[in-house]
């Protein structure tokens, strides 16, 4: 059944139509005028810039479901008027706790010292600490030593050794540089030929180790607590979260002093941490058969 309209209803409908369809086009221009006048040029869709404090937590999130990494790192110490100064590389599976690191040499004021350092390498697997020295070739007729880190004390000097290795990874490190209250950005830096920025500021020690579990925080007062109470770093972090490079500067006073750099070159890439050969290791159940 159709309906007819007079002429005069249709005038007035389409006259009504015409300004409601005026009135809905005037209402989004002044929308969108509105939107742009209130955000001085940002439209609604524009993300806001992440602080310094959110890149860092982001970098925590991104780290935490890293699989491997691999990176260049440098430990130097001075300590009453000596100083010690290693380098080495550093391969991890955090998933497994897996580590290696090889230093090929340490340098230190003693010369005849430094010069009978014919390097090492230490690898984490399983819940043992392997460790290679030629040295070791000459006391015990074999290049390699295995103990197992679970009957060692806190306080054993391996134990420094296990924490120094675990403080290269970037998770608990990034952890810690969230609780600075200074953090700010540097600028735009290049990192191994990626794209980085450069960020900056200090923390508070104690603050920080309550961000890090019981065993971190343990290993991470060990490393950092004798040399003072405040950590200066530097971070540079790329735009997939991940973290390239580190710099930690902790002194107390004149008298202690701790330098820490650690380039990272890869992550979630294959890395090969295995055991020794048996036939190459001189497994020692007691820490005191550890040849100084």
């Amino acid at each position: 059944m159709g309906v007819r309209l007079s002429e005069g209803e249709i005038t007035v409908m389409t006259m009504a139509g015409r300004y409601g369809a005026g009135a809905a086009g005037l209402a989004v221009l002044v929308t969108l005028l509105g939107c742009g006048a209130g955000a001085k040029g940002r439209t609604s869709s524009d993300p806001r810039p992440a602080t310094p404090r959110q890149v860092l937590e982001r970098a925590v999130k991104r780290l935490g479901a890293v699989t491997t990494y691999q990176a260049s790192v440098s430990f130097s110490t001075r300590v009453n008027g000596r100083s010690d100064h290693l380098d080495g590389e550093v391969a991890g599976r955090p998933k497994d706790q897996a580590m290696q690191l090889d230093v090929p040499y340490t340098v230190g004021d003693d010369l005849d010292e430094a010069m009978g350092d014919v390097g090492s390498t230490q690898v984490l697997l399983g819940g043992r600490l392997y460790v290679e020295d030629l040295n070791l070739i000459q006391v015990l007729h074999k290049p390699w030593i295995g103990i197992a880190i679970g009957d060692l004390t806190p306080t054993d000097p391996i134990m420094g050794l296990v924490a120094t290795m675990h403080q290269t990874d970037p998770l608990p490190q990034a952890r810690m540089f969230t609780a600075s209250k200074d953090v700010r950005a540097v600028g735009q830096e290049t990192v191994g030929g990626t794209s980085t920025t450069h960020y900056q500021g200090t923390f508070a020690l104690g603050d920080a180790l309550n961000r890090l579990d019981a065993t971190d925080r343990a290993e991470a007062q060990a490393i950092n607590e004798p040399y003072g109470d405040t950590v200066n770093f530097d971070v540079w972090i790329d735009g997939r979260q991940l973290i390239r490079q580190i710099g930690l500067v902790n002194r107390d006073g004149t008298k202690r002093r701790l330098n820490v750099t650690m380039n990272y070159s890869t992550f979630d890439t294959p890395v090969t941490i295995t055991a020794p050969p048996p036939k190459d290791v001189k497994n020692l159940n007691d820490p005191k058969d550890i040849p100084a």
